[in-house]
Protein backbone atom coordinates (compact mmCIF):
# COMPACT_ATOMS: atom_id res chain seq x y z
CA UNK A 1 0.00 0.00 0.00
CA UNK A 2 1.05 3.53 -0.69
CA UNK A 3 2.60 5.90 1.67
CA UNK A 4 0.08 8.77 2.28
CA UNK A 5 2.02 12.05 1.92
CA UNK A 6 -0.31 14.60 2.79
CA UNK A 7 -1.74 14.09 6.53
CA UNK A 8 -0.40 16.26 9.72
CA UNK A 9 0.85 12.84 10.66
CA UNK A 10 3.04 11.98 7.90
CA UNK A 11 4.20 16.22 8.02
CA UNK A 12 5.57 15.54 11.52
CA UNK A 13 7.30 12.37 10.71
CA UNK A 14 9.35 14.34 7.96
CA UNK A 15 10.73 16.57 10.54
CA UNK A 16 12.17 13.43 12.10
CA UNK A 17 13.94 12.42 8.29
CA UNK A 18 18.22 11.61 9.72
CA UNK A 19 20.50 12.62 7.36
CA UNK A 20 21.63 8.89 6.51
CA UNK A 21 18.73 6.73 6.18
CA UNK A 22 20.45 3.76 5.71
CA UNK A 23 24.04 2.58 4.97
CA UNK A 24 24.24 -0.71 3.46
CA UNK A 25 27.07 -3.05 1.98
CA UNK A 26 29.96 -0.92 3.19
CA UNK A 27 31.99 -3.88 3.99
CA UNK A 28 31.84 -5.25 0.08
CA UNK A 29 34.10 -4.50 -2.79
CA UNK A 30 31.17 -4.02 -5.18
CA UNK A 31 29.77 -0.53 -6.37
CA UNK A 32 28.63 2.25 -4.81
CA UNK A 33 25.28 4.05 -5.30
CA UNK A 34 24.40 7.31 -2.77
CA UNK A 35 20.79 7.98 -3.55
CA UNK A 36 19.20 11.58 -2.21
CA UNK A 37 15.71 12.45 -1.55
CA UNK A 38 14.25 15.35 -0.65
CA UNK A 39 16.51 17.75 -2.09
CA UNK A 40 13.56 20.08 -2.38
CA UNK A 41 11.46 19.90 1.14
CA UNK A 42 7.91 19.47 -0.37
CA UNK A 43 9.03 16.12 -1.90
CA UNK A 44 9.30 13.71 0.63
CA UNK A 45 8.39 10.83 -1.74
CA UNK A 46 11.58 10.37 -2.13
CA UNK A 47 12.66 10.01 0.98
CA UNK A 48 9.84 7.61 1.86
CA UNK A 49 10.52 5.43 -1.32
CA UNK A 50 14.28 5.22 0.05
CA UNK A 51 13.13 4.20 3.57
CA UNK A 52 10.97 0.97 1.56
CA UNK A 53 14.26 -0.14 0.29
CA UNK A 54 16.42 0.19 3.07
CA UNK A 55 14.08 -1.69 5.01
CA UNK A 56 14.00 -4.37 2.77
CA UNK A 57 17.63 -4.85 2.29
CA UNK A 58 18.40 -4.60 6.27
CA UNK A 59 15.81 -7.91 6.56
CA UNK A 60 17.27 -9.48 3.25
CA UNK A 61 20.66 -8.90 1.99
CA UNK A 62 20.33 -11.31 -1.15
CA UNK A 63 22.16 -10.33 -4.13
CA UNK A 64 24.10 -7.47 -2.06
CA UNK A 65 27.36 -6.61 -3.80
CA UNK A 66 28.03 -3.38 -3.18
CA UNK A 67 26.96 -0.24 -1.15
CA UNK A 68 24.13 1.88 -0.96
CA UNK A 69 23.98 5.47 1.06
CA UNK A 70 20.38 6.76 1.27
CA UNK A 71 20.50 10.64 2.03
CA UNK A 72 17.95 13.51 3.18
CA UNK A 73 18.13 16.50 1.36
CA UNK A 74 16.56 19.34 3.33
CA UNK A 75 15.90 18.51 6.16
CA UNK A 76 14.87 21.38 7.28
CA UNK A 77 12.94 22.08 4.13
CA UNK A 78 10.93 18.79 4.89
CA UNK A 79 10.12 19.07 7.86
CA UNK A 80 8.12 22.89 7.26
CA UNK A 81 6.56 21.25 4.25
CA UNK A 82 8.81 23.95 2.01
CA UNK A 83 10.70 23.33 -1.27
CA UNK A 84 13.18 26.02 0.47
CA UNK A 85 13.57 28.37 3.33
CA UNK A 86 16.05 30.38 2.22
CA UNK A 87 17.24 29.46 -1.22
CA UNK A 88 16.84 26.57 -3.76
CA UNK A 89 19.45 23.76 -2.46
CA UNK A 90 18.96 22.21 -5.87
CA UNK A 91 20.78 25.65 -6.96
CA UNK A 92 23.46 25.95 -4.43
CA UNK A 93 25.62 23.35 -5.67
CA UNK A 94 28.58 25.68 -7.39
CA UNK A 95 32.09 25.53 -6.92
CA UNK A 96 32.20 29.67 -6.10
CA UNK A 97 29.16 28.86 -3.61
CA UNK A 98 30.97 26.08 -2.11
CA UNK A 99 34.17 27.57 -1.60
CA UNK A 100 32.41 30.85 0.22
CA UNK A 101 30.25 28.63 3.29
CA UNK A 102 33.59 26.16 3.47
CA UNK A 103 35.22 29.43 4.60
CA UNK A 104 32.55 31.06 6.35
CA UNK A 105 30.35 27.93 8.29
CA UNK A 106 29.83 29.86 11.06
CA UNK A 107 27.21 32.20 8.83
CA UNK A 108 25.73 30.00 6.59
CA UNK A 109 22.00 30.10 5.78
CA UNK A 110 19.89 26.99 6.66
CA UNK A 111 19.94 25.15 3.07
CA UNK A 112 23.79 26.21 2.95
CA UNK A 113 24.47 23.78 5.94
CA UNK A 114 22.29 21.24 4.33
CA UNK A 115 24.61 21.46 1.19
CA UNK A 116 27.75 21.03 3.49
CA UNK A 117 26.74 18.39 5.26
CA UNK A 118 25.29 16.46 2.06
CA UNK A 119 28.86 17.46 -0.23
CA UNK A 120 30.89 15.87 2.54
CA UNK A 121 28.97 13.25 2.81
CA UNK A 122 28.73 12.13 -0.76
CA UNK A 123 32.31 12.94 -1.62
CA UNK A 124 33.35 10.57 1.41
CA UNK A 125 31.31 7.80 -0.06
CA UNK A 126 32.70 8.49 -3.47
CA UNK A 127 35.97 8.44 -2.85
CA UNK A 128 35.74 5.23 -0.24
CA UNK A 129 34.62 3.76 -3.11
CA UNK A 130 36.62 0.58 -4.72
CA UNK A 131 35.45 0.60 -8.13
CA UNK A 132 32.18 2.48 -9.85
CA UNK A 133 30.37 5.27 -7.78
CA UNK A 134 27.54 7.02 -8.96
CA UNK A 135 24.45 9.44 -7.77
CA UNK A 136 20.80 8.74 -7.93
CA UNK A 137 18.68 11.89 -7.23
CA UNK A 138 14.84 11.59 -6.70
CA UNK A 139 12.52 14.02 -6.99
CA UNK A 140 8.22 14.77 -7.57
CA UNK A 141 6.55 17.65 -9.61
CA UNK A 142 3.76 20.41 -8.59
CA UNK A 143 1.73 19.28 -11.45
CA UNK A 144 1.03 15.86 -12.34
CA UNK A 145 2.06 13.15 -14.82
CA UNK A 146 4.00 10.76 -15.88
CA UNK A 147 7.43 10.33 -14.21
CA UNK A 148 10.63 10.83 -16.00
CA UNK A 149 14.30 10.28 -15.67
CA UNK A 150 16.25 13.81 -16.27
CA UNK A 151 20.07 13.32 -17.19
CA UNK A 152 23.06 15.15 -18.76
CA UNK A 153 23.83 13.22 -21.82
CA UNK A 154 27.26 11.55 -21.35
CA UNK A 155 27.58 8.17 -22.12
CA UNK A 156 28.16 6.69 -18.57
CA UNK A 157 24.53 8.57 -17.61
CA UNK A 158 23.05 6.60 -20.82
CA UNK A 159 24.45 3.30 -19.29
CA UNK A 160 22.81 4.23 -16.05
CA UNK A 161 19.80 5.57 -16.94
CA UNK A 162 18.40 4.33 -20.19
CA UNK A 163 17.48 0.46 -17.90
CA UNK A 164 14.80 2.72 -16.26
CA UNK A 165 11.62 2.12 -18.04
CA UNK A 166 10.43 5.83 -18.33
CA UNK A 167 10.52 8.86 -20.49
CA UNK A 168 14.50 10.25 -20.22
CA UNK A 169 15.09 13.82 -20.28
CA UNK A 170 17.68 15.42 -22.05
CA UNK A 171 18.80 19.00 -22.01
CA UNK A 172 17.93 20.33 -18.68
CA UNK A 173 21.32 20.98 -17.37
CA UNK A 174 21.59 23.60 -20.05
CA UNK A 175 18.75 25.42 -18.82
CA UNK A 176 19.23 24.87 -14.93
CA UNK A 177 22.58 26.15 -12.80
CA UNK A 178 24.01 24.55 -9.38
CA UNK A 179 22.09 21.60 -9.88
CA UNK A 180 23.73 19.00 -7.38
CA UNK A 181 23.64 16.29 -10.73
CA UNK A 182 25.53 18.95 -12.22
CA UNK A 183 28.10 19.49 -9.72
CA UNK A 184 28.90 15.98 -9.45
CA UNK A 185 29.17 14.74 -13.06
CA UNK A 186 31.65 17.76 -13.47
CA UNK A 187 33.81 15.55 -11.22
CA UNK A 188 33.49 12.66 -13.29
CA UNK A 189 30.45 10.74 -11.44
CA UNK A 190 27.94 9.22 -13.23
CA UNK A 191 24.43 11.20 -12.12
CA UNK A 192 20.84 11.14 -12.84
CA UNK A 193 17.79 12.23 -11.72
CA UNK A 194 13.89 10.64 -10.95
CA UNK A 195 10.89 12.21 -10.69
CA UNK A 196 8.70 10.16 -9.61
CA UNK A 197 5.22 11.83 -10.07
CA UNK A 198 3.09 15.09 -8.68
CA UNK A 199 4.25 15.62 -4.58
CA UNK A 200 1.28 14.25 -2.80
CA UNK A 201 0.28 11.59 -5.11
CA UNK A 202 0.81 8.30 -3.15
CA UNK A 203 1.95 6.36 -6.20
CA UNK A 204 4.77 8.97 -5.97
CA UNK A 205 6.42 6.92 -3.44
CA UNK A 206 5.60 3.35 -5.15
CA UNK A 207 7.17 4.78 -8.20
CA UNK A 208 10.40 7.12 -6.45
CA UNK A 209 11.13 2.98 -4.77
CA UNK A 210 10.73 0.91 -8.04
CA UNK A 211 13.00 3.27 -9.88
CA UNK A 212 15.99 3.08 -6.83
CA UNK A 213 15.38 -1.02 -7.25
CA UNK A 214 16.19 -0.67 -10.81
CA UNK A 215 19.00 1.65 -10.51
CA UNK A 216 20.50 -0.74 -7.74
CA UNK A 217 20.47 -3.76 -9.87
CA UNK A 218 21.63 -1.53 -13.21
CA UNK A 219 24.42 0.17 -11.27
CA UNK A 220 25.58 -3.68 -9.68
CA UNK A 221 25.23 -2.78 -6.49
CA UNK A 222 22.67 -5.49 -6.38
CA UNK A 223 23.48 -9.21 -8.89
CA UNK A 224 21.34 -9.18 -11.72
CA UNK A 225 18.00 -11.33 -11.16
CA UNK A 226 18.88 -11.72 -7.35
CA UNK A 227 15.96 -9.42 -6.39
CA UNK A 228 11.93 -10.35 -6.63
CA UNK A 229 11.13 -6.77 -6.14
CA UNK A 230 12.73 -5.82 -10.03
CA UNK A 231 9.86 -7.37 -11.73
CA UNK A 232 7.50 -5.61 -10.66
CA UNK A 233 9.42 -2.30 -10.04
CA UNK A 234 9.56 -2.40 -14.33
CA UNK A 235 5.93 -3.64 -14.98
CA UNK A 236 5.26 -0.19 -12.98
CA UNK A 237 7.30 2.09 -14.50
CA UNK A 238 6.59 0.56 -17.80
CA UNK A 239 2.35 0.85 -17.16
CA UNK A 240 3.34 4.52 -16.64
CA UNK A 241 5.24 5.51 -19.40
CA UNK A 242 3.09 3.33 -22.11
CA UNK A 243 2.39 5.71 -25.15
CA UNK A 244 4.88 8.23 -24.30
CA UNK A 245 8.72 8.92 -25.87
CA UNK A 246 11.22 7.13 -25.07
CA UNK A 247 14.21 10.22 -25.15
CA UNK A 248 13.06 14.15 -25.37
CA UNK A 249 15.00 17.24 -25.42
CA UNK A 250 13.98 20.85 -23.76
CA UNK A 251 13.52 23.15 -26.29
CA UNK A 252 12.50 26.29 -24.59
CA UNK A 253 12.74 27.21 -20.67
CA UNK A 254 9.64 29.78 -19.31
CA UNK A 255 11.54 31.39 -16.42
CA UNK A 256 9.82 32.68 -13.42
CA UNK A 257 11.49 35.75 -11.92
CA UNK A 258 11.58 36.14 -7.74
CA UNK A 259 8.06 38.25 -6.99
CA UNK A 260 6.40 37.61 -10.30
CA UNK A 261 2.85 36.94 -10.55
CA UNK A 262 2.92 33.63 -12.10
CA UNK A 263 0.03 31.71 -12.75
CA UNK A 264 -0.61 28.60 -14.64
CA UNK A 265 -3.54 28.05 -17.04
CA UNK A 266 -5.33 24.90 -14.74
CA UNK A 267 -5.28 21.01 -16.14
CA UNK A 268 -1.79 20.98 -17.60
CA UNK A 269 0.41 17.89 -17.27
CA UNK A 270 4.05 16.99 -18.52
CA UNK A 271 3.91 15.18 -21.85
CA UNK A 272 0.82 16.87 -22.70
CA UNK A 273 0.77 18.23 -26.29
CA UNK A 274 1.08 21.71 -26.71
CA UNK A 275 0.53 23.83 -30.09
CA UNK A 276 2.23 27.36 -30.84
CA UNK A 277 0.96 30.25 -29.84
CA UNK A 278 -1.34 28.23 -27.14
CA UNK A 279 -1.72 30.06 -23.91
CA UNK A 280 -0.41 28.58 -21.06
CA UNK A 281 0.05 30.95 -18.07
CA UNK A 282 -0.13 34.29 -17.06
CA UNK A 283 2.05 36.74 -15.65
CA UNK A 284 0.09 39.96 -14.73
CA UNK A 285 -1.81 41.13 -17.50
CA UNK A 286 0.54 39.36 -19.68
CA UNK A 287 -0.68 36.25 -21.05
CA UNK A 288 2.27 34.02 -21.73
CA UNK A 289 1.83 31.34 -24.89
CA UNK A 290 4.08 28.23 -26.05
CA UNK A 291 6.76 29.36 -28.59
CA UNK A 292 6.30 26.21 -30.51
CA UNK A 293 4.49 22.93 -30.92
CA UNK A 294 5.58 20.47 -28.41
CA UNK A 295 4.95 18.47 -24.90
CA UNK A 296 4.85 20.70 -22.10
CA UNK A 297 7.02 19.91 -19.03
CA UNK A 298 7.00 20.43 -15.37
CA UNK A 299 4.06 23.02 -15.34
CA UNK A 300 4.17 24.92 -12.21
CA UNK A 301 1.43 25.07 -9.56
CA UNK A 302 3.44 26.09 -6.56
CA UNK A 303 4.34 29.51 -5.05
CA UNK A 304 8.13 28.48 -5.05
CA UNK A 305 10.34 27.69 -8.11
CA UNK A 306 11.78 29.59 -11.05
CA UNK A 307 10.75 26.96 -13.73
CA UNK A 308 7.20 27.95 -14.80
CA UNK A 309 7.60 25.26 -17.45
CA UNK A 310 9.07 23.52 -20.33
CA UNK A 311 8.56 22.35 -23.70
CA UNK A 312 9.89 19.36 -25.46
CA UNK A 313 10.25 17.54 -28.28
CA UNK A 314 10.61 13.87 -29.14
CA UNK A 315 14.24 12.60 -30.07
CA UNK A 316 14.90 9.57 -32.76
CA UNK A 317 17.07 6.61 -30.85
CA UNK A 318 18.45 6.82 -34.37
CA UNK A 319 20.42 10.10 -33.66
CA UNK A 320 21.72 8.68 -30.19
CA UNK A 321 22.66 5.51 -31.63
CA UNK A 322 24.68 8.16 -34.44
CA UNK A 323 25.85 10.45 -31.21
CA UNK A 324 27.45 7.62 -29.51
CA UNK A 325 29.38 6.46 -32.19
CA UNK A 326 30.55 9.90 -32.81
CA UNK A 327 31.79 9.98 -29.36
CA UNK A 328 33.27 6.73 -29.20
CA UNK A 329 35.64 7.53 -32.72
CA UNK A 330 36.09 11.10 -30.56
CA UNK A 331 35.06 13.08 -33.63
CA UNK A 332 34.92 16.26 -31.18
CA UNK A 333 38.63 16.50 -31.64
CA UNK A 334 38.48 18.11 -34.90
CA UNK A 335 35.30 20.30 -34.03
CA UNK A 336 37.83 23.45 -34.01
CA UNK A 337 38.15 22.89 -37.98
CA UNK A 338 34.66 23.99 -38.89
CA UNK A 339 33.93 27.26 -39.92
CA UNK A 340 33.59 29.91 -37.55
CA UNK A 341 34.50 27.45 -34.42
CA UNK A 342 37.62 28.03 -32.50
CA UNK A 343 38.95 27.06 -29.18
CA UNK A 344 37.75 29.36 -25.87
CA UNK A 345 40.60 31.00 -25.03
CA UNK A 346 40.31 30.61 -21.23
CA UNK A 347 38.14 27.54 -20.69
CA UNK A 348 40.69 24.28 -21.18
CA UNK A 349 37.80 21.93 -23.55
CA UNK A 350 35.38 24.36 -24.75
CA UNK A 351 34.66 25.79 -27.87
CA UNK A 352 33.59 29.60 -29.23
CA UNK A 353 30.67 29.06 -31.93
CA UNK A 354 30.17 32.28 -34.20
CA UNK A 355 26.52 32.45 -34.81
CA UNK A 356 26.84 34.31 -37.82
CA UNK A 357 29.55 32.22 -39.79
CA UNK A 358 28.76 29.06 -38.29
CA UNK A 359 24.63 29.20 -38.49
CA UNK A 360 24.29 26.14 -40.90
CA UNK A 361 25.85 24.17 -37.55
CA UNK A 362 23.06 24.08 -35.21
CA UNK A 363 23.48 23.26 -31.49
CA UNK A 364 22.18 20.26 -32.11
CA UNK A 365 24.96 18.86 -34.27
CA UNK A 366 27.08 19.79 -30.98
CA UNK A 367 24.55 18.08 -29.00
CA UNK A 368 25.23 14.97 -30.94
CA UNK A 369 29.11 15.43 -30.77
CA UNK A 370 28.91 15.46 -26.99
CA UNK A 371 28.70 19.29 -26.21
CA UNK A 372 26.66 21.16 -24.27
CA UNK A 373 25.41 24.69 -24.09
CA UNK A 374 27.00 26.55 -21.38
CA UNK A 375 26.50 30.00 -22.57
CA UNK A 376 24.96 32.32 -25.81
CA UNK A 377 25.76 35.82 -26.56
CA UNK A 378 24.25 37.39 -29.65
CA UNK A 379 27.39 37.09 -31.21
CA UNK A 380 28.29 33.40 -29.85
CA UNK A 381 27.68 30.28 -28.27
CA UNK A 382 30.17 28.97 -25.41
CA UNK A 383 30.29 24.44 -26.01
CA UNK A 384 31.73 22.64 -23.20
CA UNK A 385 32.42 19.01 -23.59
CA UNK A 386 29.85 16.70 -21.61
CA UNK A 387 31.98 14.04 -21.05
CA UNK A 388 33.26 14.18 -17.78
CA UNK A 389 36.96 14.40 -16.84
CA UNK A 390 37.98 10.82 -15.46
CA UNK A 391 37.02 10.73 -11.48
CA UNK A 392 39.53 12.49 -9.59
CA UNK A 393 39.48 12.16 -5.10
CA UNK A 394 37.18 14.51 -3.86
CA UNK A 395 38.36 14.92 -0.39
CA UNK A 396 41.21 15.73 1.26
Amino acid sequence: MADVLDVPEQRAAQAEFPRILGDIGGELRGPTLVCVGGLHGNEPSGVHGLQRVIRKLEADRTGLQGRILALTGNRKGLAADERYLAHDLNRAWTPERLARVHADEDAVTDEDAELLELETLIAEAIDQAPGYAALFDLHSTSGGGAPFVTMDDTLANRALAFKVPAPHVLGLEEELAGTMLGYWIERGVPAVGFESGQHQDPGSVDRAEAATWIVLETSGVVARGSRPEMDNARQLLRRTAEGLPEVVEVRYREPVVNGQPFRMRPGYVSFQRVRSGEVLADNGNHEITSPENGMILMPLYQKQGEDGFFIIRSVRPFWLRISALLRHMRVDRFVHWLPGVKRHPKLPGAFLVDRRRARWFALEVFHLLGFRRAAKTREHLVVTPREPRRRKRLTT
